[in-house]
This record gives C-alpha cells, sequence and structure tokens, in this order.
C-alpha cells in the first residue's frame, strides 16, 4: 500500500484480531518514514487511543498516579513526558510491525487502558 496525504481507516475489529489490524498500518508508517502517524482508537470511546510513528508511542493515560506505577517497565519502552489523566509519549525501541502491534495491544490496550478482551478499535493514518 501506498501512504497518501489523507487520512485512511480501517473497519472495526474483535477479539484477537486488533493485532491482525495494528501491524498492517505500523508496517505503513515503518515504509512511510518520518511524518505519518498511525491512529488507534477503541470503537465508541474516544478517551482510549494510541499513537505511533516511527520510534515513538503518544497514548491516553486515565490515571493521576505516575505513569512508573501503571507503566511498571514495560519492555521496549522509554517514558519522555506525561500529564495526568490526559496523555502520555515515549521512546519505542521495537521495529518488526509484529512486535509493534503486539505491544499495542497487549500492554498498552489491554494492560495499561483495561481493554477487554474483545474490544473494537477504528485505524487512522495522516500525514504529520
Amino acid at each position: 500500500m501506498r501512504l497518501h496525504n489523507s487520512v485512511r481507516h480501517w473497519g472495526p475489529t474483535m477479539g484477537s484480531d486488533q493485532i491482525a489490524e495494528i501491524a498492517p498500518a505500523v508496517r505503513e508508517i515503518l515504509g512511510g518514514g518520518s511524518g505519518w502517524i498511525a491512529t488507534f482508537e477503541v470503537t465508541g470511546d474516544p478517551t482510549k487511543w494510541v499513537q505511533f510513528e516511527i520510534g515513538c508511542i503518544n497514548a491516553a493515560y486515565l490515571s493521576a498516579d505516575a505513569p512508573s506505577q501503571k507503566l511498571g517497565g514495560l519492555p521496549a519502552f522509554a517514558l519522555l513526558m506525561w500529564e495526568p489523566n490526559k496523555y502520555l509519549t515515549g521512546s519505542l525501541d521495537l521495529s518488526d510491525p509484529r512486535s509493534i502491534a503486539r505491544w499495542i495491544d497487549d500492554y498498552y490496550f489491554s494492560a495499561v487502558l483495561e481493554c477487554a478482551d474483545d474490544y473494537s478499535i477504528d485505524v487512522g493514518i495522516a500525514r504529520l
């Protein structure tokens, strides 16, 4: 797939399909170079979202507690900044699209945002 200057959306998914939906968007971002971002949002809940650009995660952070308490040493992630009950930003030291997709699903949506196993996700890609 070729990246365009517009936002591209994939439909919602359910169950264990989230990684299969996240990975193609991550692959596009990695192949497109800098200046592109993928946004993953829980369908029907705009407060639960993750954005990925090469080497970086920006995500909803719905807690007043310091991220170190909630993140507890997430693999391949280094916190750069955060604002209570709003967002966090950090570097992500992974380069394989499937590994990045698994990290976003397993560690962030499931562990940090506490989404149910069958959460649905909307995916978009945009030029920064």
